[in-house]
C-alpha cells in the first residue's frame, strides 16, 4: 500500500456535548483547528494550534457564539469562519468570525429561518472567479459563500446561499424551495464551473420523501440558486451522506452513501457524474461496510478522507480513492486506514489540504463517547512510495523518508557495533567495513537528493500543464 496513516496527538475537551451539538474545522495555512460545540445551553467556539508533532496547543480564548444546541462550522481559506446553530426557540442563526493568529474577531449574529428542526452546512467559496487560481496570479476576493439546507417543522426544506465578508459580517442570499421530505444531506463540488463568463459551483442534495430517495443537482452562486435536475428511486433511507469532488473544471463527481444498503449490515456507495446541464449519471456502485463522514484530501481529483466506526465500534480514519467516470477498476480503493482506541457515538472530520499532492495531509477527528465527552485526535496521511517519470521511462522509487532515515539509522548502529568489535580483533578489516558502510550511506543520500530534484521538476511541470 503506497500510503500510510499515523495517529499523532490527542486532546480531551472539558465538558460534555450531545450528538449533533459539535463540529470541527481547520485552517490550513495557520494550522488552527476550530471547535464549535454546545455545552450547558450555550454554543461556544475555541481554537487550538495543530503543532508539527501532532499535538494541540491553546490558541486564544473561548467565544460564546450564542445560546442553543445543534451547531455546524465552516472554515474558509481566507480565514473567515461561519458558525450556524439552532437556538432554544428552533430559530436557525449564523455568526461570522475573522480568524487571526492571536484570536478571533466576532461579527454580528443573524437570523436565518424560524421553526427549523434540522440543517446541513457546506463551504462553497468564491463564485465570481476561480478560488484556486494560478499561484503566480494573486487574486483577492473580499467574501466567501456558504450553502445550507433547512428542514422546517412545518414540512419541507430549502436550500439557501449565504456570504461572510472580510469584516466577519454574515448576509443571506438567494434561496430555493427543495420540496417535501426530510433527512437532507448536502455537498458542493470542489472547483468552479465556467458558465457564460461566470464561475458558479455545482451542489448536490440527497433526501427522503414518501419512501423514495431523491437526489437533486443545483448551480449555486451569488447570482442565484438554480435547480438543475432531479432523480428518484424507491428505497429506504436511514442515513444519507454526500461528498462532492472535482476532477477538473466542469468535471464534477459526487459520492453518495446510503444506509441501509443491500442489508442492514452494509451501506450502498454510488458515484454520480454531473453534466453541465446538471444531468446525473450513476457510473459505479458498491456495497461497503462503513457509513462514513467525508473531508477533502486534495483540491482536485477523487481522493477523500473518511472517518467511521468499525464493526466493533472503534473510530477509524482512512483515505479512499473513487473511480473516475469512464475509468476501470473498483468503485472505491482503500489507500490507507488506521483504527484508533476511541469508541465514539458520533464523529466529525476536518483536513488541512496541502498545496502539493505529494505532501502529507494532517487529519483531525472530533469524536464523542457515550457519556458526552469530546476528544480531538490528529492523524497524518503520507505517501510511502512515489512514482516519478524520467524521459520515456517510469521508475518506482521508494521515497518514504521515514523508512530511509530509519534504515540509515539502523545501518549506522550496526556499523558502529561492527567497527567496535572488529577494531579489537582486526584493525585493517574494521577500516574496510567502515569505508563500505560510508559508501552505502552516501549512495542513499545521493538517491534522496536526486529524487527530491525530480520531485520539484515534476511539480513545476504539473502546474505548467494544469494552467496552460
Amino acid at each position: 500500500m503506497p500510503y500510510a496513516i499515523d495517529r499523532k496527538g490527542m486532546l480531551d475537551l472539558a465538558g460534555n456535548s450531545a450528538e449533533y451539538e459539535f463540529d470541527v474545522g481547520a485552517h490550513t495555512y495557520t494550522r488552527l483547528v476550530y471547535v464549535a460545540r454546545a455545552t450547558n445551553g450555550s454554543v461556544r467556539l475555541r481554537a487550538w494550534k495543530l503543532e508539527a508533532d501532532g499535538s494541540f496547543t491553546n490558541a486564544g480564548s473561548e467565544h460564546v457564539v450564542g445560546s442553543g444546541t445543534r451547531t455546524r462550522i465552516v472554515v474558509f481559506d481566507n480565514h473567515r469562519i461561519v458558525v450556524v446553530w439552532l437556538d432554544q426557540n428552533s430559530t436557525l442563526r449564523a455568526r461570522g468570525y475573522t480568524g487571526t493568529a492571536n484570536g478571533m474577531l466576532e461579527g454580528s449574529s443573524v437570523t436565518v429561518e424560524t421553526t427549523i428542526t434540522n440543517f446541513d452546512l457546506v463551504a462553497v467559496g468564491v463564485t465570481t472567479g476561480v478560488q484556486q487560481p494560478n499561484p503566480d496570479n494573486v487574486v483577492y476576493y473580499a467574501y466567501r459563500h456558504f450553502a445550507l439546507t433547512m428542514l422546517s417543522a412545518n414540512g419541507g426544506w430549502k436550500l439557501q446561499l449565504g456570504t461572510v465578508l472580510d469584516s466577519a459580517d454574515v448576509s443571506l442570499g438567494p434561496v430555493s424551495v427543495g420540496g417535501p421530505g426530510d433527512r437532507v444531506a448536502l455537498s458542493c463540488a470542489s472547483l468552479n464551473e465556467i458558465v457564460d463568463g461566470a464561475h458558479p459551483r455545482k451542489a448536490l442534495t440527497l433526501w427522503r420523501d414518501a419512501g423514495q430517495i431523491k437526489t437533486r443537482s443545483w448551480r449555486v452562486a451569488g447570482a442565484g440558486v438554480t435547480l438543475l435536475a432531479t432523480a428518484a428511486e424507491s428505497k429506504a433511507l436511514g442515513i444519507g451522506v454526500v461528498h462532492g469532488m472535482s476532477i477538473g473544471q466542469n468535471n464534477d463527481v459526487f459520492a453518495t452513501v446510503v444506509w441501509p444498503g443491500a442489508s442492514n449490515d452494509t451501506s450502498r456507495l454510488q458515484l454520480l457524474s454531473v453534466a453541465a446541464d446538471g444531468a446525473m449519471t450513476a457510473y459505479a456502485t458498491a456495497e461497503i461496510a462503513q457509513t462514513p463522514v467525508f473531508a477533502r484530501l486534495r483540491h482536485h481529483g477523487t481522493d477523500a478522507a473518511v472517518a467511521y466506526r468499525t464493526g466493533d465500534g472503534h473510530l477509524a480514519v482512512a483515505a479512499w480513492r473513487f473511480a473516475a467516470p469512464g475509468g476501470s477498476g473498483a468503485a472505491r480503493t482503500v489507500l490507507a486506514s488506521k483504527v484508533g482506541v476511541e469508541q465514539p457515538t458520533q464523529v466529525r472530520l476536518a483536513t488541512l489540504v496541502p498545496s502539493d499532492a505529494d505532501d502529507p495531509v494532517p487529519i483531525v477527528t472530533l469524536s464523542r463517547v457515550a457519556a458526552g465527552a469530546l476528544r480531538l485526535v490528529s492523524w497524518r496521511l503520507k505517501k510511502t512510495v512515489l512514482v516519478v517519470a524520467s524521459g520515456p521511462f517510469s521508475t518506482t522509487l521508494a521515497m518514504a523518508k521515514d523508512t530511509l532515515q530509519s534504515l540509515a539509522g539502523h545501518v549506522g548502529d550496526r556499523a558502529m557495533s561492527a567497527v567496535a568489535t572488529s577494531t579489537r580483533k582486526d584493525p585493517l578489516r574494521a577500516v574496510l567495513v567502515a569505508a563500505g558502510v560510508g559508501a552505502v550511506l552516501m549512495s542513499l543520500l545521493a538517491t534522496m537528493a536526486r529524487s527530491g530534484a525530480r520531485r520539484v521538476e515534476r511539480r513545476v511541470r504539473r502546474r505548467r500543464q494544469f494552467w496552460s
